[in-house]
C-alpha cells in the first residue's frame, strides 16, 4: 500500500482518467499524457521501495514530502450517454408462398402392338408300341415226402428232499429303565385378598322413566323429574390373609420295567419238492419237401419307345413398339410473393444525461509530473 499523499493522489487520478478514456471514448486524457503518468507512478513506486528499504535498515527516517501542494476540490458538468431500450414499430418485406397451377407438356412412352407371322419347329418325342421275342425263365414247383427225424423234449417229473431257512418268532422277555411323573403334594403358603364387604341400603336420587307409545322417555324429557328411592349397595372390605394350601409338583423318577420283545430267528426245515427233467427223445415222421426246377422259353413281349419327330407350325406374334407422344399436364408451384409487414422490435437508444463530476488539482514540484486531474 502507497503511504505518500501525492502517490495516492497519483494512482487516482490514473484510474479516473482510464475509467473516462474507456467508457466514453472522449473528454478523457490524451495518448502523450497517459503515458507520462504512468512514467511518474512508476518512479514513484521505485523511490517507495526505496524508502522503505532505508527505514527498515534504520539509515533513513521516513518523512512526508512537502513538495506536494493540494488545492480544494470542486465539480464540473459532464454529459454522458445511458443505454435504454424502447420498443418501435418498423415496416419489413416478408416473403409468403403462393400455390399457383401452371400448364406443361411431357413426353410419354406409348406401346403400340404389332402382329407378324413367324414359322417355329420343335423335336417332340412320339411314343411307339414295337414287338419283340425274349427268353422267359421260369422256376416250377415240384412236390414230394421225405422221412424227417426231429427231437422232442419229454419231461420226467421226480421227487427229491431240499432244505431251507424260515424265520421263526420268539417272544423274549427284556429288563429296562424308564422316566416316570409322580405327582408330590406340598403345602405352600399363600396371600389372597377375601372381599369381607356387605350390604347397605340407602337413598338415591335416580330420574323417572315412562314408558309411552312403547318407548322409555329419560330425564331429557321437559315432562320427567327425579324421584328419591332405597337402593340396596355393596360397601367392599378388602382383607389381606395368608392360607396354606397343598399343590401337587411333578417329579420325574427313574422306574425298572420289564417288557416283551418278538425276535426272529433262523430255523433249517426240511421238505419234498417235485423236479421236472427234460430228456431228448428222437422221432420219425413225414414231410412234403418242395423243389424248383428251371424252364426257360420263349415269348413276345410288346414295349414302347420314343421315337423324335420334327414338327413345323406358323404362329401370330404380338410385339410392342415405343412410341413417344407429347401429353400436356397441369402442376403445382410455389410462387414468393414480397409483402409488407409491421413487426415491433426493441431498439437501444442512447440517453444524453448531464451529471456532476469532483475535480481535484495536484500540483506537483517534480518536472516529470506536472498537474494531475481527477476526471
Amino acid at each position: 500500500m502507497l503511504r505518500h499523499p501525492f502517490l495516492a493522489v497519483a494512482l487516482a487520478a490514473l484510474l479516473v482518467a482510464n475509467s473516462s478514456y474507456a467508457g466514453h471514448h472522449a473528454g478523457g486524457m490524451a495518448d502523450d499524457d497517459l503515458l507520462e503518468l504512468q512514467h511518474v507512478q512508476e518512479e514513484a513506486v521505485q523511490e517507495e521501495a526505496v524508502q522503505e528499504e532505508a527505514v527498515q535498515k534504520g539509515a533513513v527516517q521516513k518523512e512526508t514530502p512537502q513538495h506536494v501542494q493540494k488545492q480544494a476540490p470542486h465539480t464540473v458538468q459532464k454529459t454522458v450517454y445511458t443505454p435504454q431500450w424502447v420498443t418501435e414499430t418498423r415496416k419489413v418485406m416478408v416473403t409468403r408462398y403462393v400455390h399457383e397451377e401452371r400448364e406443361g407438356v411431357k413426353t410419354v412412352m406409348r406401346c403400340v402392338p404389332e402382329q407378324r407371322e413367324v414359322q417355329r419347329s420343335c423335336t417332340v418325342m412320339v411314343y411307339e408300341r414295337r414287338t419283340k421275342t425274349v427268353p422267359v425263365t421260369q422256376y416250377r414247383p415240384v412236390y414230394r415226402q421225405v422221412e424227417q427225424q426231429y427231437a422232442v423234449q419229454v419231461p420226467e417229473w421226480t421227487q427229491r428232499e431240499v432244505q431251507y431257512t424260515v424265520m421263526v418268532p420268539h417272544v423274549e422277555a427284556r429288563q429296562g429303565v424308564r422316566q416316570v411323573t409322580q405327582w408330590v403334594e406340598e403345602e405352600v403358603v399363600k396371600t389372597v385378598h377375601r372381599d369381607h364387604g356387605h350390604w347397605e341400603v340407602q337413598m338415591v336420587q335416580v330420574p323417572c322413566y315412562s314408558k309411552r307409545l312403547f318407548r322409555w322417555r329419560s330425564c331429557c324429557d321437559p315432562c320427567c323429574s327425579t324421584r328419591t328411592v332405597c337402593q340396596k349397595v355393596w360397601v367392599p372390605n378388602i382383607v389381606e390373609e395368608e392360607v396354606t394350601v397343598t399343590v401337587c409338583r411333578p417329579q420325574i423318577v427313574e422306574q425298572p420295567y420289564e417288557y416283551q420283545v418278538t425276535v426272529c430267528k433262523p430255523e433249517v426245515r426240511t421238505k419234498m419238492v417235485n423236479v421236472c427233467n427234460m430228456r431228448t427223445e428222437m422221432r420219425t415222421r413225414m414231410c412234403t419237401v418242395v423243389q424248383y426246377e428251371r424252364v426257360v422259353t420263349q415269348r413276345e413281349v410288346c414295349y414302347t419307345v420314343c421315337v423324335p419327330q420334327t414338327r413345323t407350325w406358323t404362329e401370330v406374334v404380338t410385339t410392342y413398339r415405343q412410341v413417344a407422344e407429347q401429353v400436356p399436364y397441369t402442376y403445382t408451384v410455389c410462387v414468393p410473393v414480397q409483402e409488407e409487414q409491421e413487426i415491433e422490435v426493441q431498439v437501444c437508444q442512447m440517453v444524453a444525461t448531464t451529471i456532476d463530476v469532483p475535480v481535484c488539482t495536484v500540483t506537483y514540484c517534480r518536472p516529470a509530473l506536472r498537474r494531475l486531474r481527477c476526471l
